[in-house]
């Protein structure tokens, strides 16, 4: 609205603001104030193209948007999506190769060690001294022999598997079952109770098809020896101590952790049962020991520990030696039962330990996980 000149000279504005004014002026011109929009419009568009984390720098992801829209952000590899999402496949065949180092060094330590005992007793060493059958019995009496014949042989099976252990990219306690588990430690001692049960089942059971063998005898009348010499406690380090540890660490701390992880568990732990009757060497030895490996893998692999399978063995061992040395029976096999009273303890105490054995497998069962290794916390 265009104000009307007064007497006095003055422009007199009826309701006009500024405001007003200037869109009455863009009203006059309009082709001024459009080309003036789409000036302010060009220059709008020039700064997003060249500052494109604007858009964005406000959002809570700015950072990882203006990466994409820059390009800086590169794919993720294919691998990782699938590759990386299932583990690796056990190695197996280090449990054979193990094994088989295992065999060979026992065979040699054995042959070493009965020429170091021989020429230790006798004072010398020649063939004619190792085929004679008497000279051969003086150095298994002699403490010191016996003490090279049996401990520095187990020490040689069981090296090899410390050093697969050690080099494995796993803490060595673990690679070996040297683990809690998921069992208490009353379980254990009950399953150490109930191992000397299953031995005699399994030698009375034998008996009745075949004969003891001479190793068997010869075995026997070894710890009868040893016993009436009052070297009982050192024959049971040797005989019942070093087997537990050696062999439960090599059968079912290396081999069968290990297969159990790349088959199912009854094929590892009947593989590694065989392989550790077979290094009985004696084949009524073999035979007899199946069911003792059997049960030791099968209490390894419940409670999730070596432990249990260790107490169990040396209890086994322990009552053999014990039996054989203060209940002597020369007429009688190994097969056979021994002493009435170590039988009824056998029979009392076993049946005890299968009973709380079996309900701890059951209270105490191994927890279901998609983990192929054991419980990580060392004793």
């Amino acid at each position: 609205m265009i104000g009307r000149r007064s007497s006095s000279g003055c422009l007199h504005c009826k309701s006009v603001s500024i405001h007003d004014a200037s869109r009455t002026a863009a009203m006059d011109f309009p082709e001024s104030d459009s080309s003036l929009h789409a000036r302010e419009q060009r220059a709008d568009a020039q700064k997003k193209k060249s500052s494109p984390l604007k858009s964005v720098e406000s959002s809570p992801y700015a950072p990882v948007a203006a990466q994409l829209q820059l390009g800086t952000v590169p794919s993720p590899p294919q691998s990782v999506t699938t590759a990386n999402l299932t583990k690796p496949r056990e190695r197996w065949w280090t449990s054979i190769a193990v094994i088989v180092v295992s065999l060979v060094s026992f065979i040699f330590a054995s042959v070493v060690m009965m020429a170091v005992a021989t020429f230790y007793v006798h004072g010398n060493f020649s063939i004619k001294l190792l085929s004679n059958a008497d000279r051969l019995r003086e150095v298994t009496q002699s403490p010191a022999g016996l003490f090279l014949l049996i401990v520095t042989p187990q020490i040689a099976l069981v090296t090899p598997c410390l050093i697969a252990a050690y080099l494995s990219p796993q803490p060595m306690w673990r690679r070996l079952a040297l683990v809690r588990g998921n069992w208490p430690f009353w379980a254990w001692l009950t399953a150490a109770l109930a191992t000397p049960l299953i031995g005699l089942i399994s030698g009375v059971v034998l008996s009745f098809f075949i004969e003891e063998s001479d190793a068997l005898r010869e075995m026997s009348e070894i710890f009868r020896h040893q016993g009436q010499t009052g070297f009982t406690t050192q024959l049971i380090l040797m005989v019942a101590l070093t087997p537990a540890l050696c062999e439960e660490l090599l059968f079912r701390g290396y081999v069968q952790s290990r297969l159990t992880r790349a088959f199912p568990p009854v094929i590892g732990i009947l593989f590694s049962s065989l392989a550790f009757a077979a290094f009985h060497m004696d084949p009524v030895h073999i035979i007899a020991v199946v069911p003792l490996g059997l049960f030791l893998g099968w209490l390894t692999w419940q409670s999730g520990s070596l432990f249990p399978a260790m107490l169990a063995h040396f209890g086994n061992n322990l009552v053999s030696v014990l039996a054989t040395i203060f209940a002597p029976n020369p007429e009688s096999s190994t097969l056979s039962l021994p002493a009435l009273k170590f039988t009824l303890a056998i029979l009392m105490l076993g049946c005890i330990g299968l009973v709380a054995t079996s309900v701890a497998s059951i209270v105490y069962r191994r927890p279901v996980t998609t983990s192929i290794d054991p419980p990580t916390q060392p004793v």
